[in-house]
């Protein structure tokens, strides 16, 4: 007569499922390995720095410094401008405006290409519609080309403010310092 059966049989059974699902697995992993977005930071090599809150900049074409703010609660940077008006080309938006000079420049009369309008909202019920354009800064030593918005900053301490998105690949901002990055570029370029 046969011997009645263990019930070993049937774990073994499952060990031996359990094991080729391991191990096909493991090839699995092996053979292809997760995505990283590294590699994506690693393709820009983009050196991060650490910046303090306000720092130089300068606008690289027209040779003019300016002090900045650097914000991390702001998503789009801004830049005062003044005598803002809005007209078309060729069927697309441009926008002149002026920038204020400084102590040792003249005002900046410029025109570039709207790229888009955003809503800032200013206080509880008060909004304001701002023209965003493409704007070179030269920024630690290297110049980026950045969207910036078209502001009143009179009532504010500095003339620029970056944000996240010119931040997010470029610097790390400590809280307790200001001035301590390359604010010249060394040769103008198209800004």
């Amino acid at each position: 007569s046969n011997p009645p059966e263990t019930p070993t049989e049937p774990f073994s059974q499952i060990m031996q499922h359990a094991r080729a699902f391991f191990f096909a697995t493991a090839f699995f992993a092996l053979a292809f390995p997760p995505f990283s977005t590294s590699a994506s930071a690693q393709e820009k090599d983009v050196e991060t720095v650490v910046a303090g809150w306000v720092e130089h900049v300068t606008l690289p074409s027209f040779d003019r410094l300016l002090i900045a703010r650097l914000d991390t609660g702001a998503k789009t940077s801004s830049i005062y401008a003044t005598n803002v008006e809005m007209t078309e080309r060729d069927g697309r938006r441009w926008v002149s405006f002026t920038v204020p000079g400084d102590e040792n420049g003249e005002e900046l009369h410029l025109e570039k290409p709207v790229r888009r309008s955003v809503l800032i909202k200013r206080g509880t019920d008060e909004y304001d519609n701002r023209y965003v354009v493409d704007m070179e800064v030269c920024f630690n030593g290297q110049i980026y080309k950045t969207q910036v918005n078209l502001a009143d900053r009179s009532h504010l301490n500095y003339p620029m403010l970056l944000g996240r998105r010119f931040l997010k690949d470029v610097a790390l901002v400590h809280s307790g310092k200001t001035f301590i990055t390359e604010p010249n570029c060394g040769d103008a370029s198209n800004g």
